[in-house]
């Protein structure tokens, strides 16, 4: 049974697969008089896609990804060929399926507008973990158990960061999105004044 207090819009499924199709819908609109596509792929076989990222703010807005970070690629997690009783193993041309995204729109749920830095709602808990960029450069913000970390940069911006910084934090329970956002906030300004890097444990 459903919670009592979800809105009552919600609670036919069949409102809600109309609801995404029309959303995506809306999306695709806004991205294709708003937003250049990038191109992506191709991966082996698979031709290539034209993709485009769109960015929802908390309040719902859609806004335009000014730079497009690497963890946002479109990169499929798999790619498989049809199977097909009646298809020729050995057929010239074989038929392709690209798991991932949505067709064409990748819709990104960001944070609050920072100068100079694009975040992307923060993930899960223990550890929390976000993702975006600082001054066009990519950034990895992870807390658990008190202990929280930014890298920034670097061929891998996780293993091998350009910049990595660690610190505890005194907030007794869970992090907020807020004190997320302040903690990046602040890694950040350590960044830009050039505080040392510090190594990455393993």
């Amino acid at each position: 049974m459903m919670a009592p207090d979800l809105p009552t819009t919600y609670l036919d499924y069949a409102d809600i697969f109309k609801f995404e199709t029309q959303r995506t819908g809306d999306d695709l609109a806004w991205a294709t008089a708003n937003v250049t596509p990038v191109s992506e792929g191709p991966w082996g076989d698979v031709p290539g896609v034209q993709i485009f990222y769109i960015g929802i703010n908390t309040a719902g807005e859609r806004i335009r990804l000014p730079q497009i970070s690497s963890f946002w690629r479109y990169k499929p997690s798999g790619v498989q060929l049809a199977k097909s009783d009646d298809r020729d193993p050995d057929a010239l041309h074989q038929t392709h399926y690209i798991y991932g995204p949505g067709p064409g729109v990748v819709r990104i749920e960001l944070g609050p507008s920072m100068s100079g830095i694009l975040i992307e709602r923060p993930k899960g808990c223990q550890p929390i973990q976000a993702t975006g960029l600082i001054d066009g450069k990519d950034f990895y913000f992870r807390e658990s158990d008190g202990f929280w970390s930014l890298s920034v940069g670097g061929t891998h911006v996780v293993e091998r960061p350009d910049w990595h910084y660690e610190d505890e934090h005194d907030t007794p329970d869970e992090l907020s999105e807020a004190d997320v956002y302040s903690l990046i906030a602040k890694g950040a300004a350590l960044f830009r004044n050039g505080t040392p890097t510090v190594a990455v444990e393993p």
